[in-house]
């Protein structure tokens, strides 16, 4: 979703169910995730995008909406296994298995393995000119 779409990685970490179109295959860019506020105080985890021209509609890919789709469906055993454990009311797209917010570190790591299993160079994990 990172490369396709060119997303922040705040953008990216803050992404929530409402915050995607399945059906017009879209993804509406709303606010970012601060980091160092999530840790403090998850009430206070979503912020601004970096400034106001950031927020924006990204059409994306049948193939990354159905990837999305598959994702959702993985998500939702996940809720169904943990039951109330589970942060429902995050809704985050990009998270741990038990709904909390994913850290910076690991969506870094994540980012890395994914660039080396697809053979890519290392890249910095927020670059517009990756986006369609």
């Amino acid at each position: 979703m990172l490369i396709e779409t060119g997303l922040r990685k705040g953008e990216a970490a803050a992404l929530q169910w409402t915050d995607i179109n399945l059906k017009e295959e879209t993804i509406s860019i709303t606010k970012s995730l601060d980091f160092k506020e999530a840790s403090k105080d998850p009430s206070k985890m979503f912020g601004n995008t970096k400034n106001y021209n950031s927020k924006r509609v990204i059409t994306i890919s049948h193939a990354l909406a159905n990837d999305l789709r598959f994702h959702q469906k993985y998500q939702n055993q996940n809720k169904l296994a943990l039951k109330d454990n589970y942060l429902h009311d995050l809704n985050l797209v990009l998270c741990r298995n038990d709904g909390n917010y994913m850290p910076k570190s690991s969506l870094f790591n994540s980012f890395s393995r994914i660039l080396k299993k697809a053979g890519l160079p290392e890249l910095p994990i927020h670059r517009t000119t990756w986006a369609r």
